[in-house]
């Protein structure tokens, strides 16, 4: 039995190390064949284009602090009608990577949950490398539309809940109570 891991789609592996003390600047193109994996990856039909320009720079002794954009213009699918909706993102990102952090998941605690103005713990840098690729399909996984919808797409009458019935309260069911038997006492 194999435990070999599948390389990411968009891979663009940078040694921390080769960042020197003034940065550095990386541009990033997908190509075809990298659009087409990362659009199978994200379940959308087509990553018509995917550029990044991200600033590295090093963090603390040992890590690397990273600010980025990307821009990239997607195809996915009307949650209604299922047709095609083309969009156009930009987003902005920014990373901070140490040697040693723990693993976000491993060391998340529900007061995280409560205070979105908690900085992001920084990611741990494996083997001192960074995959500038996987940081961008991140990325663009999260800015993707959740619910992408096509101009005009509505829902069909069949489906839409009718607002006569939403507002009336709804018909009363008899409760099943199991215990009644036994409400008059115990026999001897």
């Amino acid at each position: 039995m194999s435990t070999a891991t599948v390389p990411p789609e968009f891979s663009r592996p940078l040694k921390a190390e080769s960042v020197h003390v003034r940065g550095r600047t990386e541009k990033l193109s997908a190509s075809a064949a990298e659009r087409a994996a990362l659009a199978a990856r994200f379940g959308i039909p087509a990553i018509d284009s995917l550029v990044a320009e991200i600033e590295l720079r090093p963090h603390r002794r040992d890590g690397l602090a990273l600010s980025g954009r990307l821009v990239a213009d997607v195809v996915q699918e009307c949650v209604v009608s299922l047709e095609p909706v083309p969009q156009h993102i930009e987003a902005a990102f920014e990373r901070i990577y140490e040697p040693g952090a723990e693993d976000p998941e491993d060391s998340f605690s529900v007061a995280d949950l409560f205070d979105p103005d908690a900085e992001d713990p920084p990611e741990p840098l494996i083997d001192g490398i960074v995959d500038l690729g996987e940081v961008v399909a991140e990325e663009l996984a999260l800015s993707l539309d959740p619910y992408p919808r096509a101009p005009g797409a509505e829902i069909p009458a069949e489906y839409r809940a009718d607002p006569e019935e939403a507002a009336a309260e709804p018909p009363a069911q008899e409760t099943h109570r199991p215990f009644a038997v036994l409400k008059g006492g115990r026999n001897s």
